[in-house]
């Protein structure tokens, strides 16, 4: 059953955000502070859905990292990195009976869970100037290379840059965490590296596939 919380919560996150793009260029210190709001509420989204750290924040710092090697605007790696705080969003208009289920959804429950993407765009038009592009970063970022996502069944070029980075972002982080309903399923980046390379022309971008790789490997490269 979807909670009185979740509402309060959803609400809070879309007015902060609102509150955040008016101030963006006037006020710093306040930019300052409702970014850090703006990141303890996306921490919560994650603790609905169950991750077991900051799922949003390590997206945000992947989608970055990959729009800077594309040469993308620093306003669209800021509008980016927003969209990825705040990309799940949605779910907290879902049940979390349906979030956390163990067993393959039903039918009704899977387009539901789907309409995540959706719930989150609308909500935030609300609120956000229709000019920005947040909104709209957020819907198709399920959206796959080959046409098979969701919700709109974009394929290749049609899916907006931005969104497509956010959709390897947002995967990348899903492979290394474990959540409080399902067991990791990737071990080390070099699984998620091969893993990324079989999904290359399907889920997602070749281009950004070989970016992503290379950052991956980079970090790699650090540790040692």
């Amino acid at each position: 059953m979807l909670t009185f919380l979740n509402i309060i919560l959803a609400a809070l996150l879309i007015w902060l955000t609102c509150k955040y793009f008016d101030l963006k260029k006037t006020l710093k210190p306040t930019e300052k502070r409702y970014s850090e709001l703006v990141n303890a509420l996306a921490s919560i989204v994650d603790r609905v859905e169950g991750y077991d750290k900051a799922h949003a924040k390590e997206v945000a710092e992947l989608a970055v990292k990959i729009a800077e090697r594309i040469s993308k605007t620093p306003e669209q790696i800021s509008s980016l990195e927003t969209a990825a705080k705040l990309h799940d969003v949605g779910m907290l208009m879902i049940s979390s009976d349906i979030i956390k289920s163990r067993r393959k959804l039903s039918e009704d429950n899977d387009f539901i869970m789907k309409n995540h993407t959706l719930l989150a765009e609308h909500y935030l038009k609300q609120e956000v100037s229709v000019n920005d592009d947040i909104p709209t970063i957020i819907r198709w970022h399920h959206e796959r290379w080959d046409g098979f996502g969701y919700p709109d069944s974009l394929r290749g070029e049609q899916i907006p840059v931005l969104s497509r980075i956010l959709s390897i972002a947002d995967s990348i982080s899903s492979m290394r965490s474990t959540r409080s309903y399902r067991k990791r399923s990737y071990k080390s980046d070099k699984e998620i590296i091969d893993e990324l390379k079989r999904q290359s022309g399907l889920q997602f971008d070749p281009a950004l596939v070989k970016i992503a790789i290379s950052i991956l490997e980079e970090n790699d490269n650090n540790k040692d």
